[in-house]
């Protein structure tokens, strides 16, 4: 098995990542930043030689455990970090330009190109990472974070969930090692050769940044009486307001993705609810009569959901295939999102949710949307109210797509690129 790098084991899912992957008896790197919070963290971790996972009660009974290092490692050196064979960027996307800027010289020193994965990339975060390591560096793209998770001190991590199937889009000169490394780590990945499965199947940009924003007055009013705001219930669910705001704009990264010639479903004028009743009712068939081993079952599930590995999917279809959130025709995002086991407890704003969603997901839908001459008022409105809160220009900052033609940004989406490889 590969060695594995892991760039921010000082985050939620960087903590994750370096438990999991340890687990399964491979050798890794965590690198931390050494900043005083990245110190603290590779403090906690050599000192007590691994990592604490905790866990809620779960179907898998697994129970809290202590993983120990074994052979692996945690510091702050870019140049071990760039020596391994696989790299995972484990932070937010908003900070992976800057982390490439730092590792490019690192990663020209190695004999060969050390493919980089992005968890999870957000949207079109690829072209602007080649410009920085080059032109068709292998880069796999998650669309989302395999994790709900949570640090509450350095040198642990509560592991909430892990997502039941996500789509990851193979991007530049992936080889076939790399991509058996990660099945074998991750059984879950539906591998695609289609990065507009990720690019414009960031779900994020969708859930996160606009009811953020849109509550934050009701946030705030519950911080100041000491009591918790529940985001995905009381914030989303049960808010007839935010709600259908947060679905107008998934519908209109429908829009965008149906425009490029994506596949797309649960658009609105098209939902194409028989084809994905036809994938949803083997995979309900296999969770019915589950495998014995949880390994093989994962594999089969994935196997399952191939048929819509290229596709865009709405937020309600996405449910159903990450949470399990059997799939209700016609049924509104809100309504979806109050039935999902996993954003009925604990589910705490925070302010990334605007920080990194609206400089990757939503600056880069309303350019793409206006290109293409599509309406996107709720997504403008959302960007200019980030920019009264901050009093900064994310327009300018974040991914602008400036430099990019729309004609490139199309044949990148589509997979049309001559570096670009589809996964089998």
């Amino acid at each position: 098995m590969a060695r594995i790098g892991i760039y921010g084991i000082s985050s939620q899912s960087g903590a994750a990542y370096l438990a999991d992957i340890v687990s399964e008896g491979v050798t890794v790197y965590g690198y931390a930043r050494p900043s005083d919070h990245g110190r603290e963290v590779v403090d906690a971790i050599e000192r007590q030689g691994g990592v604490q996972v905790d866990r809620p009660e779960n179907s898998l009974g697994e129970v809290s455990h202590f993983v120990p290092l074994m052979n692996s490692r945690v510091g702050h050196e870019l140049d071990e970090l760039a020596a391994c064979d696989l790299i995972i960027f484990a932070h937010p996307s908003q900070y992976h330009e800057e982390t490439a800027r730092a590792l490019a010289p690192h990663l020209q020193r190695q004999r060969s190109e050390v493919p980089i994965i992005l968890s999870p990339s957000r949207t079109l975060g690829t072209p602007y990472l080649w410009q920085i390591v080059g032109d068709g560096h292998p880069i796999i793209s998650f669309q989302t974070c395999p994790y709900a998770c949570k640090c509450y001190k350095p040198g642990s991590v509560f592991i909430k969930r892990r997502k039941r199937a996500w789509v990851a889009s193979c991007e530049g000169r992936i080889g076939d090692h790399c991509i058996a490394s990660l099945r074998r780590l991750f059984p879950q990945i539906l591998f695609s050769g289609t990065p507009a499965a990720t690019s414009l199947g960031n779900i994020g940009a969708v859930f996160h940044p606009t009811a953020y924003l849109l509550n934050l007055p009701a946030i705030r009013a519950a911080q100041a009486a000491g009591r918790p705001f529940s985001f995905y219930q009381e914030g989303i669910a049960h808010n007839s307001v935010v709600g259908p705001v947060v679905e107008e704009v998934d519908q209109i990264r429908l829009r965008i993705a149906e425009a490029f010639g994506c596949e797309v479903i649960g658009l609105r004028e098209n939902p194409r609810e028989d084809e994905w009743a036809d994938v949803m009712d083997r995979v309900q068939q296999l969770e019915a009569h589950p495998l014995a081993s949880l390994h093989q079952h994962r594999l089969r599930r994935a196997e399952l959901l191939q048929p819509i590995h290229d596709a865009v999917v709405s937020g309600q279809h996405w449910l159903a295939y990450t949470y399990g959130v059997t799939r209700i025709p016609g049924e509104s995002l809100a309504s979806a999102i109050g039935r999902t086991p996993n954003f009925m407890n604990n589910s705490v704003p925070q302010a990334r949710y605007a920080d990194e969603d609206v400089a990757t997901g939503l600056v880069p839908f309303e350019a793409l949307a206006r290109r293409l001459g599509i309406a996107c008022e709720p997504i403008t409105r959302v960007i200019d109210l980030y920019d009264r809160e901050t009093g900064g220009n994310v327009r300018a900052t974040g991914r602008n797509l400036r430099g990019f033609s729309l004609d490139y940004l199309r044949r990148y989406l589509l997979g049309e690129l001559s570096w670009l490889a589809l996964a089998s």
